[in-house]
């Protein structure tokens, strides 16, 4: 057993900071004579004393001084883990979110705000991932909630809810060879021209060729804004969400052309884990799923009961 304790360190600072027996009782809730007491058993059990005593006057000896310079960062970090050890994040307040590139991660900026007020010790974890690597993110455990598009893939075990159908257009600068014409793009004239696409992230699931046809060149980014600058400066062409591309219609950056085969629809899922529970994952699919609640998915609000602005139903 070891003959000073962490109590003992305590004692000793807080006599050194009020500067007499008396005032350290009064800090501590005790008593002077307790205190004066525990002193003279701590030296005892030292073989040395720590306080020069003259009258009312108080000072420590040279190993009460050596005791505080190397104890007292012991009861600083006793005190620190003790702070730590209170504030652990509870496991099931974390949340992982995985949504796919098409949604901006501002697009759940107020919901991250109020769940950090809610859960302020809570982990959270908001990331993106690229067509099928949001399901690879959920099969894998990587996520406990996504937003996702596309069909689901046989191998995924999930829960899901269909929020709507996400449309695209045949996208380009205003300087390419499409944008001049004013027939439809055929197919062997995108066959001649090189697609600009968003590569899949998934790690185990089948990767798709999002818009792009078999044998056709592809130029593949990781997100959507890397697609966008490459098209802004004509190179090749790309199918995009006509409500993601609002701005750089307006302002000219970009043009959409018409072609003779329109890329189909896309389903946009929020999918969990059939067994994903806990106080966070509650809290996000009431979030994520309530009917009154208003996603901003894209920059646009969606109602579920009211329809989706720039979803077709």
């Amino acid at each position: 057993m070891t003959r000073l304790s962490l109590d003992a360190i305590k004692i000793i600072s807080t006599i050194k900071s009020t500067g007499s027996f008396s005032m350290a009782a009064e800090a501590l809730h005790k008593t002077p004579s307790a205190i004066s007491y525990r002193v003279s058993n701590i030296e005892s059990k030292l073989c040395v004393k720590l306080f020069h005593r003259n009258g009312p006057m108080i000072t420590l000896t040279d190993e009460g001084e050596f005791l505080l310079q190397e104890g007292g960062w012991i009861l600083n970090a006793v005190q620190d883990l003790e702070s730590r050890v209170r504030n652990i994040p509870k496991f099931d307040n974390n949340i992982r979110i995985v949504v796919d590139n098409f949604f901006p991660l501002e697009t759940l900026t107020q919901d991250i705000r109020d769940y950090i007020q809610h859960s302020p010790n809570a982990n959270i974890s908001v990331q993106r991932e690229a067509l099928n690597g949001t399901w690879d993110a959920l099969k894998n455990n990587r996520a406990d909630l996504i937003i996702a598009i596309g069909q689901i893939p046989d191998s995924v075990q999930a829960k899901t809810l269909m929020l709507g159908k996400l449309n695209f257009v045949l996208c380009v600068s205003p300087s390419h060879p499409f944008a001049a014409q004013k027939k439809p793009v055929d197919k062997n004239q995108r066959l001649n021209d090189i697609v600009v696409g968003i590569a899949d992230s998934s790690h185990e699931l089948p990767k798709r060729n999002h818009g792009a046809m078999p044998l056709q060149r592809q130029l593949m980014v990781c997100d959507v804004e890397s697609k966008l600058a490459l098209l802004k400066r004509g190179i090749g062409h790309g199918f995009l969400p006509p409500a993601l591309i609002e701005k750089e219609l307006a302002s000219g950056e970009l043009v959409t052309v018409p072609v003779d085969m329109q890329k189909g629809d896309e389903m946009i899922w929020l999918a969990w884990h059939p067994a994903s529970k806990g106080a966070g994952f509650s809290w996000w699919h009431e979030r994520l799923t309530r009917k009154s609640d208003v996603f901003s998915l894209l920059g646009r609000e969606v109602i579920r009961d009211g329809g989706y602005p720039w979803c077709n139903n």
